[in-house]
């Protein structure tokens, strides 16, 4: 397997929104990817923070495909690409999907994206057995990390570190929430809810009936309606999926405000129009500016870190091992009769090919099954 991965790392926003590509885009790449025989298994991982293509065939094709629909040539996009393959790409997969390599250590939401991520190429038929066992071990590592350490007992994600930021206005904080009804959307909603002093005013879509959050701290109005809903909040907080800006510099200028304002962009590609600040008053903060803030919260998980890194490496190895095995057994009827004819020779050629621990451990077998 391998993995080509661009990320809060290596690039920034105006880069990774570039590559922030619609499920529908996504599901196009991976079977155009796999429908000309370059590549035979793909898995793409889209979130705000990272795009990452997990696959078995031809980097470069990959690469290829990235740049067509980010419209970011080959040449400018190889900078911020990092690349692993086999045991690398999988140990990066798993310290993903446990949040080991999240802005902020440890984060829930990964998860969850990953898993979506794979049911992706599941639907799209572009998984196979290998990509298969990597992701659901990956998966099922990533939930025993969650389950064994505190990496993710004190999570603290984006959406937390946007609603304390918007809890340190004042006493009494109005939010304007737009697209509550989206993944982080909601879990920013949540969070927003949890503190005392702030109230809520959240945007629906005309005729949808997807919002399920029921608090006395909520009032919704209709999308069309969040420029006057502006005028009177202390901070707007967007989180949506929107290709165009929610948000924009023209059409803020020409509201009547009394009073400072400050906008949290939570999406990628933005939402809010970042010219905002030439507006008397206005303060803008993207997805970015939380990753210094993770930084500090990140010195707090070093312990529960380690804790995690020991239960990649034996979740690895053991996935390792059922792949090895499941590549060899095609030769298992032949290495049965090679043992059962020339069984000294095998026993030298081991001999001369494994380190002494190894040798040792085979030996051990040899006995045991000669013993039963």
């Amino acid at each position: 397997m391998y993995c080509i991965s661009i990320s809060y790392r290596t690039a920034d926003i105006h880069i990774r929104e570039k590559l922030a590509f619609s499920e529908s885009v996504q599901q196009k790449i991976l079977k155009q990817l796999c429908s000309d025989g370059t590549v035979s298994q793909c898995v793409i991982l889209c979130t705000c923070s990272r795009t990452e293509v997990y696959f078995s065939g031809d980097s470069g094709r990959v690469l290829s495909a990235l740049a067509e629909q980010s419209g970011i040539s080959e040449s400018l996009l190889i900078p911020y690409v990092r690349s692993y393959q086999e045991k690398n790409a999988v140990s990066h997969l798993f310290r993903v999907a446990s949040g080991m390599h999240s802005m902020v250590i440890g984060e829930d939401e990964i998860l969850g994206q990953t898993k979506q991520a794979y049911q992706n190429a599941c639907a799209c038929q572009t998984v196979g057995y290998e990509l298969h066992r990597i992701f659901q071990a990956a998966i099922a590592c990533a939930k025993k990390i969650k389950t064994e350490t505190a990496l993710s007992k004190s999570s603290v994600s984006t959406a937390t570190l946007a609603a304390n930021e918007a809890a340190r206005l004042g006493k009494d904080v109005h939010v304007l929430m737009i697209g509550a009804t989206g993944k982080i959307g909601t879990v920013t909603l949540k969070n927003l809810l949890s503190h005392k002093n702030i109230s809520v005013t959240a945007t629906k879509r005309r005729h949808s009936t997807d919002f399920q959050i029921q608090s006395d701290k909520i009032s919704m109005i209709d999308y069309t309606e969040r420029y006057q809903a502006i005028a009177y909040a202390d901070c707007i907080i967007s989180a949506t999926a929107s290709p165009h800006y929610t948000v924009t510099f023209h059409d803020l200028k020409n509201l009547s405000v009394t009073k400072p304002k400050l906008f949290i962009d939570l999406a990628v590609p933005p939402d809010i129009d970042s010219h905002i600040v030439q507006i008397p008053g206005m303060q803008y903060i993207g997805i970015d500016y939380f990753q210094k803030l993770a930084e500090e919260h990140n010195l707090l998980k070093i312990s529960s870190a380690e804790d995690a890194k020991e239960i990649i490496e034996q979740e690895m190895d053991s996935l390792i091992k059922d792949l090895l095995f499941h590549e060899f057994l095609p030769y298992s009827g032949t290495v049965r009769k090679a043992l059962q004819q020339k069984p000294d020779t095998m026993l030298y050629q081991l001999k001369s090919e494994l380190n002494a621990e190894q040798f040792s451990s085979v030996l051990e077998i040899f006995k045991k099954a000669g013993d039963v």
